[in-house]
Formats: structure tokens, sequence, C-alpha cells
């Protein structure tokens, strides 16, 4: 009988530890060449266009759910989002996105992404950068993802010049989220990178940054006062959608409708 219980205990605890495991759905974005920006856009932040050179890496095929985020909310004891199981997490902090990352990690058996700090006045996240674990996008890699990466065939947004297609705008959307996955891939497999809900990046927003950006794996500046955010949300007009589009929020600002795709080295 002791043993039974012994052994149903550790199949318990197995099933969760392999749960853990399992982790999101990742594509591996192959590394290359691609040019990153806008020369045509009327908007200052998109210039110049400028040629990038972005390492190969992993990128969660969906955005994170509530569902998703609920569980790291119980287990730290952060209030438990409302919405529907299957739609994005929205209206979070860069920095919930960013301690969620390394809770993830923690919870599959990986090594954080990030050590923080945090103080009276401020919340500090540095990244290191050989970690095997799960952390937010640069924008180069994020941008890079969501033309195609080396299978691009160049569209507006993100797998199609047709925006419902692919995405969830204030055209269809109804004013609401909708569940992860029910429009359109892009050319790697990716879904929701336009539109549904906004991302966070990990990068500090510059308007003039891509004037001095480095050619090779640019990460943003070294400071800043907002946090980078990409692919618009299902509020957005179809001007504001395209690929190349730079949208910033402070980092501790929760009305964005902005939430999380999640990215690991190779």
């Amino acid at each position: 009988m002791k043993f039974l219980i012994l052994f149903t205990a550790f199949l318990l605890v197995t099933g969760f530890s392999n749960a853990q495991d399992q982790g999101p759905e990742m594509v591996l974005v192959e590394g290359g060449e691609s040019y990153m920006g806008n020369d045509y856009s009327d908007n200052f932040d998109e210039r110049p266009e400028h040629l990038v050179n972005i390492s190969s890496f992993f990128i969660s095929k969906y955005e994170v759910t509530i569902d998703d985020y609920t569980r790291f909310c119980r287990a730290t004891g952060n209030r438990v989002p409302d919405g529907e199981d299957r739609n994005p997490i929205n209206n979070i902090t860069w920095e919930d996105a960013i301690m969620y990352c390394n809770w993830l990690s923690r919870a599959s058996r990986l090594e954080k992404c990030y050590n923080l700090t945090r103080d009276s006045n401020r919340f500090v996240a540095v990244i290191i950068p050989d970690a095997n674990g799960y952390r937010l996008p640069t924008e180069a890699e994020w941008e890079f993802a969501a033309k195609g990466g080396i299978k691009s065939k160049s569209y507006a947004y993100s797998g199609s010049n047709d925006l419902d297609e692919i995405a969830w705008s204030i055209s269809n959307s109804g004013n609401a989220s909708h569940e992860v996955g029910q429009k359109k891939p892009n050319e790697i497999g990716l879904y929701d990178l336009t539109g549904n809900a906004m991302e966070w990046c990990y990068d500090w927003y510059e308007k003039e940054y891509y004037k001095t950006s480095p050619s090779d794996n640019p990460s943003g500046p070294l400071s800043g006062v907002s946090k980078v955010c990409r692919g618009g949300n299902y509020m957005c007009r179809a001007d504001v959608l395209r690929n190349t589009i730079r949208f910033s929020l402070e980092p501790a600002q929760p009305e964005g409708l902005a939430g999380i795709r999640l990215v690991r080295n190779q």
C-alpha cells in the first residue's frame, strides 16, 4: 500500500514536470541578412532602411495566452487575468513580461535570461546573452521573423498583403482580442504577429536609433524611457500595422494592449 502511494505521487510529480518541460511550441528562424525599416514611410523613426544580419533563433509559434499567463500568476501570487483561455494575454507591463520569461525558464528547467534588480525607483533587467531559457525578442529579431525570415515574400503585413487573411484589426475584431492561431500563418509558420495583441520587445526605444544601429544582431540603445512594442493590436487600423511600424510604451505601463511572444537562443 505504501509503495502504491509513493508510486502514484511519483507519477503526479513526473507528469507535472514533463508538462512544464514541453514549453510553448517554438519555430526555428534561420539566420540571414534582411533590410530593416522603411525609407518610404512618413514616420521618421522607420528611416533609414538598413541591412542587418540576424543569427538563428527560436520564436514561439503563438502569442502567450491568458491560460499560459494564468499559471504564472497562480505560482507567483499575481492577479489572475480575465478573458478567454486561448486569447493572447495583453495589457501587461514590460516588467511583467520579463518576469514571466524568467519564471517559465525556471519552470522548464532552463537558465534564466535576465538578471533582475529593483529598488524604490526602478526595475532593471540585464540580459544574460548565452542563457538557454526564454526571453523577449529584440526589435530586429521581431521584424525579421514577422517578414518571414529568409523565406520572406516582402509582404506589407506578416504573411500577406491582405490584412484580413492574417490579422485581427479594428476592421474585423469587434473591438476584442481573439483566440490565437485562427488566421493564416506567415511564411515560416508564425501566427498573429500582425494585430491581436501587441508584442513587447527587449529594446529601449529611440526614434533615431536606425541611424547608428549596428549591422549584426542590433539590440537597441543602452538606455531610454520607453520600450519597443511591435505588431500592433486588434484596435489598430491597417496603416499602422505594417511590419516596419514601431511603437513604444513605458516599461511599467499596463494599458497598451501589449503581450508576449517568446524567443530562445538556438
